[in-house]
């Protein structure tokens, strides 16, 4: 399990560059002259990226050597963030965003099945927690860190800080993930194959729209805190602590409970929370401990979901060929932040055109809409085969 610990390093910088903008996109904003819903786009277009290039980018770096394709796409990783801490206007830190957000996606596609690998079959949920743990970490110690330091010396040290541990996990990958043969990479043709495989497509539509209903709020909860809630700047940072440790617990819970009840109960438990702790924060937004106690049960729910899908992605896909697993976890990957690009820019349109406190209504939806697709009859019939 040690190796494995390489792989939640980079997922842990990867969490802080996706979800410290939460704390510091009112600064970015300002900085760069940009209203906040514009400067949400920076959300979109990082996940936008990681829905485009993780399945291209699969496709072409399954056929080598995994240990150096994921030392080199925390590289590239590191040197996008770099372009966002030097970027003078909203133009650069998008290309910037765009350039990390495609190793991003890459890397989670090419590691989960390195995870599983790298122990017994019955504890891949639990190795692909493990992998995904490093994203919940981030929320509770690098997001709240990131957003501390982006307040008290700019935003930009945060993105030179990410730089630094992506350089750092791609040396700590380099150095404990064993070499492997490549394998044959899988043509765009053959993953758009897979997207034909009911339980398959019905995986990538869950994910996107669970993970969509989390980030249509979450991206824009500070203003939603602030204004509503009464919590100072600072004290927002504390919520995201509370969320993030809430998101490690759920993240783990979720990866063992994949290992003892399967994917699919693992995920309508999820949703049914999800919803739930939504609805709920309707109605607590503007009660400072009530609100406090529902993130927390709300991040629970969220990531509780994250190690089964991506475990019965794979799976699925483990029966189809060389590279399949690799291809499936990436396009599950980009399902997940075609879902965050979606949500993002849905609930930027709610803050541009009314309040913050209206976007839990686009997240009930689309969790409602995810929780609906749980129960086709082609997820059914992959439970009775044994593959979820």
């Amino acid at each position: 399990m040690f190796r494995l610990l390489s792989l939640t390093l980079a997922a842990f910088a990867i969490g802080i560059s996706e979800f410290v903008l939460v704390g510091l996109l009112p600064s970015i904003a300002a900085d760069v002259h940009a209203d906040l819903g514009t400067a949400g786009l920076l959300v979109t277009v990082y996940a936008l990226a990681i829905t485009v290039f993780s399945p291209l980018l699969t496709s072409w770096l399954s056929r080598y050597d995994s240990r150096a394709m994921l030392a080199g796409l925390m590289t590239l990783f590191a040197l996008g963030n770099l372009a966002v801490a030097a970027s003078p206007n909203l133009t650069g830190l998008m290309l910037g965003r765009a350039a990390a957000g495609a190793a991003h996606g890459t890397v989670f596609a090419l590691g989960a099945p390195v995870a599983a690998s790298l122990v017994p079959k019955d504890k891949a949920g639990r190795a692909i927690a493990l992998m995904f743990l490093g994203l919940t970490v981030a929320m509770v110690i690098g997001v709240p860190a990131g957003t501390a330091i982006g307040t008290a010396i700019g935003w930009r040290a945060t993105f030179t800080l990410v730089a630094a541990l992506g350089l750092a996990a791609a040396l700590t990958l380099w150095a404990l993930i064993p070499s492997a043969p490549g394998e044959h990479g899988v043509p765009l043709r053959e993953q758009v194959a897979l997207l034909a495989h009911r339980p398959l497509a019905l995986t990538y539509t869950v994910t996107a729209l669970g993970f969509g209903a989390t980030f249509a709020v979450f991206t824009y909860l500070e203003p939603l805190l602030t204004r509503h809630a009464g919590y100072t700047a600072p004290a927002v940072t504390w919520i995201l602590v509370l969320f993030g440790a809430a998101t490690v617990a759920g993240n783990l819970a979720g990866g063992r409970l994949t290992d003892r009840r399967g994917a699919v109960l693992t995920i309508r438990t999820a949703l049914t929370g999800l919803i739930v702790s939504l609805v709920a924060l309707l109605a607590t937004q503007n009660h400072p401990v009530a609100v406090a106690v529902d993130i927390a049960v709300w991040g629970v729910f969220a990531f509780l979901i994250s190690p089964a899908v991506q475990t019965h992605a794979v799976a699925l896909a483990a029966v189809r060929g060389p590279g399949a697993e690799k291809a499936a976890s990436g396009l599950n990957i980009a399902a997940f932040n075609a879902g965050i690009a979606t949500a993002s820019f849905a609930g930027g349109l709610v803050l541009d055109h009314g309040d913050p406190a209206r976007t839990p209504w686009v997240a009930v939806a689309l969790a409602l809409a995810a929780l609906m697709a749980t129960t086709g009859i082609a997820v059914r019939h992959a439970s009775r085969q044994g593959a979820i």
